[in-house]
């Protein structure tokens, strides 16, 4: 799946010129974030990845650097093909786009069980009991 979509992009970005793979190269630098997780480890950059993947360092341990630092990577994927391109690891890719996945599953959780307590409290203050059958 993530060689298709780095194919697809390739073939609509060929013809786009230098001006988009500069900006590309520019969000590449900067895009990752935490998300509001814990944020007392120091993210582990795309360049980070990019000189480890360079230095000739194997998948794992780049993926387990990545684990580590728990850094969400919230990449494009114009991204995504430039760092394949870049020969980066299709695990390390694969990892990359898990955290962001990961990331939002877990914020959506939050919210769904924060919406549900707010749910039960205003029921507990309301005196309602939503299970109780209403006689008519």
């Amino acid at each position: 799946m993530l060689a298709q979509t780095i194919q697809r992009f390739k073939k609509v970005s060929h013809g786009q010129g230098a001006a988009s793979m500069v900006l590309a190269g520019s969000a590449l630098m900067s895009d990752c974030a935490t998300l509001g997780f814990d944020q007392s480890k120091l993210p582990m950059t795309v360049s980070e990845v990019i000189q480890m993947s360079n230095e000739n360092v194997s998948a794992e341990p780049i993926v387990n650097s990545m684990r580590e630092s728990a850094t969400v990577y919230r990449l494009k994927a114009a991204q995504l093909a430039q760092l394949h391109d870049q020969g980066i690891a299709d695990p390390v890719l694969i990892y990359m786009q898990e955290t962001y996945l990961n990331a939002v599953r877990r914020e959506q959780d939050e919210a769904d069980l924060e919406q549900l307590e707010n749910v039960a409290r205003s029921l507990l203050v309301s005196g309602e009991n939503p299970l109780a059958r209403k006689e008519s």
